[in-house]
C-alpha cells in the first residue's frame, strides 16, 4: 500500500479532520502503533521532543502524526489505515474513528479514486493524469504490465523517405499510442523516436495493456489506408508483459529492469510485424473473450507465449 502526495496539495480543512479523528479515537500509544505501520520504529516522543516521562496530550500527538504522514508522502496511505482499523480493528480490537466520510470525501475532491485490486488511491484519470498516477513513490516496488512497441525496419524507412514525412509518421504513431493507453489509464514511459515502452498499474492491467495493444495493431492498420504519408505500410512489433519494478523517473532504471527488459526480448524475438505477444503471466490473467482470440506458442525450451495479429497466418483462432 503506498501513495504520494504533497503538503500544499492537501487542504487544511482535511488535515484537521484527520487530527481530529486521531485524537477523538485513540490513544497515544495506538497513535504510534499504527504510524509504524508505516514508517518503522515511530517514536512519537523523539518527534515531538517532549520527555518520555511526561504524557503526551492527544491532540498533540494526533498533530505530529498528521504532519509526519504528509512530510513522509504517505497522508494517503495513512488514510486507507484508519479506514481499515475502523472497518476490521487492529490487532483483535475494533475502533470507532469519526469523521471517516467526510475524510474519504476530501481524498476524493482531492481527485483520488479507490483502487481495489492494489488496494490504494490513485489519481481520477478523469481530473488529471501523472506519470505515476498521483501516488507511486520512487524506490517503492510495484508490479506493472509494460507495453513495448517498435515500428518495424525504422532504418530503412528514415534513409528511404524524406525525414519530413518520417517524422510525421513517427509523430502521428506516438499520439495514436499515447491516446489508445491513455484511454484505459496507461502511461508512456519512455519513447524514441520510432517506439517505446506503456506502463498500466491499476484496475486490470493486463486486460488493459493487452487491450490497447489489440486496439494500437487495428488504429495503424486504418492509418496505413488513410493517413501514412509514406510510401509503404508502417509495421509493428508490441509485446506484453507483467513484472516487478522499483518505481523511478530515471528512464536508465527502467531500461535496466528485467521486466522491462523481457518485454523489449519478446517484442524483438518472438513478435512478427503487426503482432501482439503476450507472456504466459499476462495471459493467465485476461478473460475468455480475449483468451479466444490468441494462438499459443512455445519458445525453444518450455518457455509459452501467446500471440496475437492482423496477419491471418499467426492472427485469430480459427472458429
Amino acid at each position: 500500500m503506498a501513495a504520494g502526495n504533497t503538503t500544499a496539495r492537501i487542504p487544511s480543512k482535511l488535515i484537521n479532520l484527520s487530527v481530529k479523528a486521531l485524537s477523538q479515537s485513540m490513544t497515544t500509544k495506538l497513535m504510534q502503533s499504527l504510524s509504524r505501520s508505516i514508517i518503522p520504529n515511530y517514536d512519537l516522543f523523539q518527534r515531538t521532543g517532549i520527555p518520555r516521562s511526561v504524557a503526551i496530550p492527544n491532540v498533540t500527538a494526533a498533530k505530529q502524526v498528521v504532519r509526519d504522514m504528509i512530510s513522509h508522502q504517505s497522508f494517503l496511505d495513512f488514510i486507507l489505515l484508519l479506514i481499515k482499523t475502523s472497518e476490521h480493528g487492529y490487532m483483535g480490537r475494533r475502533y470507532a474513528i469519526p469523521y471517516l466520510k467526510p475524510l474519504i470525501n476530501g481524498v476524493i475532491d482531492m481527485g483520488y479514486i479507490y483502487d481495489k485490486e492494489n488496494d490504494m488511491f490513485v489519481e481520477n484519470p478523469a481530473l488529471r493524469r501523472t506519470r505515476n498516477w498521483g501516488t507511486l513513490k520512487t524506490g517503492h516496488t510495484y508490479t506493472f504490465a509494460f507495453l513495448r512497441i517498435d515500428v518495424v525496419g525504422s532504418s530503412a524507412m528514415v534513409r528511404t523517405y524524406d525525414s519530413e514525412s518520417v517524422n510525421r509518421c513517427y509523430k502521428d504513431l506516438r499520439a495514436i499510442v499515447q491516446h489508445i493507453t491513455e484511454k484505459r489509464n496507461g502511461r508512456i514511459w519512455g519513447w524514441d523516436g520510432d517506439g517505446g515502452l506503456a506502463a498500466f498499474f491499476y484496475g486490470n492491467k493486463n486486460q488493459n495493456a493487452v487491450l490497447s495493444g489489440m486496439e494500437i495493431l487495428h488504429e495503424i492498420f486504418l492509418y496505413n489506408l488513410s493517413n501514412n504519408p509514406l510510401g509503404e505500410q508502417v509495421r509493428v512489433r508490441i509485446a506484453v508483459h507483467n513484472g516487478p519494478f522499483s518505481y523511478s523517473q530515471n528512464y536508465e532504471d527502467l531500461k535496466n529492469s528485467e521486466t522491462v527488459q523481457i518485454a523489449e526480448e519478446m517484442e524483438h524475438k518472438l513478435s512478427p510485424p503487426n503482432g501482439l505477444t503476450l507472456s504466459e503471466v499476462v495471459q493467465v490473467m485476461l478473460d475468455h473473450n480475449i483468451l479466444a482470440q490468441l494462438i499459443e506458442k512455445k519458445e525453444k525450451g518450455s518457455r509459452k507465449y501467446f500471440l496475437y495479429g492482423m496477419n491471418k497466418t499467426y492472427g485469430r483462432k480459427k472458429k
